[in-house]
């Protein structure tokens, strides 16, 4: 175990949940803000320190995953009712919106990214994110997106083969996470985005271990999938990859590369065939929007280190928490340069800066903590 990287990830975990109380828990007056702050801290602190004492009696308490699955049942309604009891139009949010306009517009053969959401702005949903919306946009409401997914991941940690009180403190993390739970309330797609990625890693890593290239096609497809999800996803899918891509044989890398060139080209045909113009092309698309707070500088220098850190990568744990890493540095340094250019007050508390984008850290820096506290490859 090591402690130094446990104590680093939970504050960065703590750092971006207490912002966020910052943020939000200003707008109510019948508790103070630094009351909220220290009551959130002796909370989650005394959870964790509970889960730890009693660590040996949750692994061996025979009914856990009979509970943990009752558990997650429990959790999946209850956040399904959180979404239905949420008016979407009185969010001043516009994820859930964004989706629904970019999914509408695939559906119907028409440009997304130049129509107004129920905000007014302009879509940034790349297409897979909109596949992976269109089963809620069918029955009526895309944010059930986010429940869903986390579901999944319950259900993914109800049959792996970490620890009974990993699986839980993961799970207690997550939900007591501000972050996540502001996503929920206002029917966003960011996390889950993040949390599939890294189920994709982990569960590709358990299936394919000796060969990531065995099934070079299948591969291909996953991955143009999960890049046409939203740009960041390139820092983690490149460390986990890259360098087992350059030891993979001539063949998986002909598969690989052709296959990824054409699954981008098929996911991307509806978009493409609906282009305007060019004019609309270059002022309208989902690369401004995704790009717009950090510099060009920046997103070039971290689309870059990936490649090299992936030949440093030994295991799992390192992969999950090096990803974590880079987009921690990413957020954090693109958030202190827009408090440095417009000030604390408008970075944070108005629309200078979008807090939500420090949400993207919160999935690695809870499966790197949790991870951490037994570094056994074997249960990864």
């Amino acid at each position: 175990m090591n402690t130094i990287k446990i104590k680093f990830l939970f504050s960065v975990y703590a750092i971006i949940n207490l912002l966020f109380i910052v943020k939000y828990g200003s707008r109510q007056e019948i508790i103070p803000t630094s009351l909220l702050l220290i009551l959130y801290l002796l909370i989650v602190s005394g959870v964790l320190f509970i889960c730890l004492k009693y660590r040996e009696n949750i692994n061996n308490f025979k009914k856990f995953n009979f509970y943990f699955f009752g558990f997650s049942v429990l959790i999946l309604t209850l956040l399904i009712l959180i979404n239905i009891l949420v008016e979407k139009n009185s969010l001043n949010v516009d994820r859930w919106s964004a989706m629904e306009v970019t999914i509408h517009s695939i559906i119907n053969g028409i440009y997304p990214y130049n129509l107004p959401d129920h905000l007014g702005k302009t879509s940034s949903n790349l297409p897979s994110l909109s596949y992976l919306g269109l089963p809620f946009y069918l029955i009526g409401d895309v944010g059930f997106l986010q429940p869903f997914v986390f579901f999944i991941l319950l259900i993914f940690l109800y049959k792996s083969k970490i620890l009974p009180y990993q699986k839980l403190i993961l799970s207690v993390l997550f939900l007591f996470s501000v972050a996540f739970m502001w996503e929920i309330y206002v029917k966003s797609d960011l996390m889950s985005n993040l949390i599939i990625v890294i189920l994709f890693m982990l569960i590709w890593h358990d299936l394919f271990k000796d060969n990531y290239f065995k099934k070079p096609l299948l591969l291909a497809f996953i991955i143009s999938f999960i890049i046409l999800t939203r740009g960041i996803v390139i820092i983690p899918l490149t460390i986990f990859l890259f360098s087992k891509y350059i030891k993979s044989n001539t063949k998986e890398k002909i598969i690989f590369s052709i296959g990824v060139i054409l699954f981008l080209m098929i996911l991307s045909l509806p978009i493409l065939i609906s282009i305007p113009d060019i004019e609309t092309l270059i002022e309208h698309n989902p690369f401004n929007h995704q790009t717009r707070y950090s510099s060009k500088f920046l997103q070039v220098i971290f689309i870059l280190v990936p490649f090299i850190i992936s030949f440093y990568m030994k295991n799992m744990l390192q992969i999950i928490y090096y990803s974590f890493l880079l987009i921690f540095i990413l957020m954090f340094l693109t958030m202190f340069m827009n408090i440095f250019k417009n000030g604390f007050n408008e970075s944070i508390f108005y629309s200078a800066f979008d807090l939500s984008y420090l949400g993207m850290i919160i999935p690695f820096s809870i499966f790197a903590f949790t991870l951490q506290l037994e570094p056994n490859e074997k249960r990864i």
